[in-house]
């Protein structure tokens, strides 16, 4: 009987701590809130940090204190909250719409260490969890002019670009065969997209999961006839793949965005009226 007793008491005592440290978080996430709107944003971290000393996970907590951390400038500790709320929550739109703010202001150094590409990819995958919100659209649009392509080489092997040029005559005989000298894509969703749509007006499409060395990898492969005014005497030197993309109305018309996503450079031929030209395309992105 005294065991009973010794074990409901002891879970009594549980009920009541869990309702007082409830009750403490509650509080002390309201007074940080009203030093929030004072614009105390130190003292409204001090607050929200005593919470998560309680509650670690707290989401309230952590997205208000990442907010009150990017007031005061401090974009490392505010980065770090945003992304602690979306270990828990990959899909919390505030913490990514936050993330994405913080990074959009950074330089762009390098494919490693570029803010606004990273930016980018986070409005994109927004725009996947809520593909009709026009707001995530504009800022991804945007972010589309502050980002150019990378030069492959620089991706370390995350991306392989192979592209050939064939050329053959009237009577079908092989003239040249050239490849790319130099490539550079935008390693985004929407060059995925592209290279998807590509099935529909392209010859011997395919799309495979193979392996490179250890590395599994995304392979789109297709081959395109050039357009007719292509077939005219000319150099070849450059190709590249674009997407339009809408971007709102100004004074009633509609505004749209034209985004390089493949481009690479060529040795310049010379293609004789009545040659067919072919472009065989290999895109490979790592998994």
């Amino acid at each position: 009987m005294k065991i009973v007793l010794f074990v409901i008491i002891s879970i009594m005592i549980g009920i009541f701590s869990l309702n007082a440290y409830g009750d403490l978080v509650e509080e002390t996430n309201n007074s940080a809130y009203i030093l929030m709107k004072n614009e105390e944003y130190v003292a409204a971290i001090e607050e929200y940090t005593k919470v998560l000393h309680i509650d670690p996970s707290n989401e309230k907590a952590l997205l208000n204190r990442a907010v009150a951390f990017a007031k005061i400038e401090d974009t490392e500790s505010s980065l770090n909250d945003f992304s602690l709320v979306l270990k828990n929550d990959p899909e919390n739109l505030t913490a990514l719409k936050g993330k994405a703010t913080i990074l959009s202001e950074f330089e762009c150094e390098s494919y490693l260490n570029c803010g606004p590409l990273q930016a980018l990819q986070i409005f994109e995958n927004m725009l996947e969890i809520n593909p009709e919100n026009e707001d995530i659209k504009l800022k991804r649009n945007f972010m589309f002019t502050q980002v150019n392509t990378f030069d492959v080489r620089e991706t370390n092997g995350e991306y392989i670009v192979n592209i050939q040029q064939i050329v053959r005559d009237n009577n079908g005989m092989l003239v040249s065969v050239i490849e790319n000298s130099g490539t550079s894509i935008s390693p985004t969703r929407l060059t995925e997209k592209h290279l998807d749509g590509k099935e529909q007006n392209s010859i011997n499409y395919k799309k495979e999961i193979i392996k490179i060395g250890q590395n599994d990898y995304i392979r789109w492969y297709y081959e395109t006839e050039m357009s007719s005014f292509e077939k005219e005497r000319k150099f070849f030197g450059m190709t590249k793949s674009s997407e339009i993309v809408r971007d709102g109305q100004l004074d009633g018309r509609e505004m749209s965005l034209k985004i390089d996503l493949v481009f690479a450079l060529f040795p310049a031929i010379n293609v004789d009226k009545g040659d067919s030209t072919w472009k065989v395309t290999e895109i490979f992105k790592k998994i």
